[in-house]
């Protein structure tokens, strides 16, 4: 089974397509079914079968190949005559493969720079809204590791009007009547923001906790995950679930992009 599977994947990476008449068992094989397996992969340290690369499969796969095939196949920008078809974007993709196996770059599974999204369901006033809840892992101690809430984003969260006029604000003279202007300003709760420094900054992941807390808000279930890492020097790309029956399927990278943010920055662009 192993070879066959390696035999397959191989004629798949030549031809660059998507083989449908393969049989079921074969495709479960092929099928990256877990993240845990799809770094594995990626790292080299596993055949499609789970068992150690060793020399065998060396000989029949190498890690250029095995990187290749762990993008989405189908993505239109790497369809020559596709109308999305992107050369800059094909380029790219090799110059990453190229990267990696040449520097034999891996990923650490429990880096801070793998980060979960999980699009989660909320109800709010009985009606559903989804949002995107992001995580990544933290280490506790000496040997353990946690998921932890980074951030979260979402329309929900866009509670205030944004004040084109530029009226509103506080006087300069207010601290001459004891901020009496402060009730007016408060009392505006459409635009509270206006009235805070430029450097003002909504935490939304507290916003969050306080709604699910108060009840606001109700956790219904997540609705998808992707995982967006930058964990490679360098780099961005993101991993998503393709679940049809297909040899290219499950875990794959569904983006690529140069990279060279901190984790914060990261964060806030996304």
């Amino acid at each position: 089974m192993l070879f066959l599977s390696v035999s397959a994947y191989s004629t798949l990476y030549a031809q660059n397509l998507v083989n449908p008449q393969k049989s079921g068992e074969e495709i479960f094989t092929a099928r990256t079914k877990q993240f845990s397996e799809f770094t594995e992969r990626f790292n080299y340290k596993s055949d499609f079968n789970g068992n150690a690369v060793d020399q065998a499969f060396m000989a029949k796969m190498s890690r250029e190949k095995m990187i290749s095939l762990l993008f989405d196949l189908k993505d239109p920008r790497t369809e020559a005559g596709n109308k999305n078809f992107s050369e800059e974007y094909v380029k790219i993709r090799t110059g990453f493969i190229s990267n990696i196996t040449e520097k034999q770059l891996l990923i650490n599974s429990h880096s801070p720079g793998i980060i979960a999204e999980a699009r989660t369901r909320l109800i709010y006033n009985g009606k559903p809204y989804s949002i995107s809840l992001f995580l990544n892992q933290e280490q506790v101690g000496r040997t353990s590791i946690k998921w932890v809430l980074l951030s979260a984003k979402g329309d929900i969260f866009n509670i205030f009007k944004e004040d084109t006029s530029m009226v509103r604000f506080i006087p300069p003279t207010s601290h001459e009547t004891d901020f009496i202007n402060l009730k007016r300003a408060l009392e505006d709760t459409d635009h509270l923001q206006d009235y805070a420094s430029n450097d003002f900054s909504p935490d939304y992941l507290t916003l969050f906790f306080y709604c699910i807390k108060t009840g606001i808000l109700k956790y219904d279930y997540v609705e998808d995950v992707s995982y967006h890492i930058i964990d490679i020097p360098g780099w961005y790309f993101k991993v998503k679930d393709f679940n049809r029956n297909e040899l290219n399927s499950g875990w794959l990278i569904t983006d690529l992009k140069k990279n060279n943010l901190s984790l914060q920055d990261f964060l806030n662009r996304l």
